[in-house]
């Protein structure tokens, strides 16, 4: 039987990647979010705002995954061992555990509310429309699942943490080849276990479902409604398509990046998975979802565009009067 332990790292090329890319990452945030604030067109008014706290999740994200968490795991069963800063502060896998998945529902969140502002300003009698209380119902009920979450785990966390420690002994009888299974740093997912769990599993799928109703929904309604109105010029429905079409791609990027890291959790919880290098791979794809929706929407979205180039301009120049001195 092998010795335990707990203070373990991660593998040495793992860590450098991740710590390498996160701060690779960093300078790209930061000139979105500048541009960001700097904006002052009409469109961006108040939708900027919605685009920067959406940023900050996925900065947050990133630097927790990277940095605060950096976890391995222990195949072929569902568990996860934190090595990051967190656990050398003496944090449990669990409490960095739904940690994580508070800030991924935020992610959600985020993205739910950037497809209501866009529905609420294009479409210009959205009051009186019918499709607006389909929206708002699944829109608010996304945002009572957002502040659920976390008042059940971590409300009822001393609880959880006890349960979490009979999984992982029992667990470990089972399988003695892995004694790092009963560190405090370990997290063991075990679904429909227990009533905390159940209400975790629900409030993930009634995520899912509010998601995967508004977004479709709203898209294949907003193009249509801008392609026959007749209340705005031309100008102001190219910005409201080029925005949207922007959320669009930011959504899909998410939605690949983290579905299949999710799809791959769900398959290794029920099923067992031996597959390491797909784990850490879909690891990597949670973590830096953000940087790459950060990049669509800087492609897909001009003002944007304009404003990075225009520091970038600022900054050769500064360095022209410099090399000429």
């Amino acid at each position: 039987m092998h010795e335990r332990d707990c203070s373990l790292p991660a593998n040495s090329i793992y860590r450098l990647v991740m710590h390498a890319l996160h701060l690779f990452d960093i300078p790209l945030y930061i000139v979105v979010i500048f541009v960001l604030f700097r904006i002052n067109s009409k469109a961006f008014q108040n939708y900027k705002y919605y685009i920067i706290w959406h940023t900050l999740i996925n900065v947050i994200t990133e630097f927790h995954n990277c940095i605060l968490m950096l976890p391995v795991v222990h195949l072929p069963h569902p568990l996860i061992r934190a090595t990051g800063i967190m656990s050398d502060l003496g944090f449990s896998g669990l409490f960095q555990f739904y940690f994580l998945s508070a800030l991924i529902i935020q992610t959600g969140c985020s993205v739910m509310e950037m497809f209501y502002f866009r529905y609420q300003a294009s479409v210009f009698d959205h009051k009186e429309r019918y499709f607006t209380k389909f929206v708002k119902f699944f829109t608010f009920s996304f945002r009572f699942l957002t502040f659920f979450f976390p008042a059940i785990t971590f409300g009822t966390f001393f609880y959880s943490i006890q349960l979490q420690e009979e999984y992982k002994k029992e667990l470990a009888i089972k399988d003695p080849t892995i004694p790092e299974i009963t560190c405090y740093s370990s997290v063991l997912a075990a679904p429909f276990s227990d009533s905390i769990m159940i209400s975790t599993m629900i409030t993930w799928f009634g995520c899912m479902v509010c998601t995967f109703s508004v977004i479709p929904s709203t898209t294949i309604y907003l193009n249509s409604y801008l392609r026959n109105t007749q209340n705005m010029s031309s100008g102001v429905i190219r910005m409201q398509k080029m925005l949207l079409n922007s959320l669009i791609v930011q959504t899909f990027v998410h939605g690949i990046m983290l579905g299949v890291p999710n799809i791959l959790f769900i398959y290794t919880i029920y099923f067992g998975s031996n597959f390491e290098v797909a784990a850490y791979l879909a690891f990597g794809c949670l973590t830096f979802h953000g940087v790459f929706s950060t990049i669509a929407m800087i492609i897909f979205t001009k003002p944007i565009q304009d404003g990075i180039i225009e520091i970038f301009g600022n900054i050769a120049k500064v360095f022209q009067r410099f090399t000429r001195c």
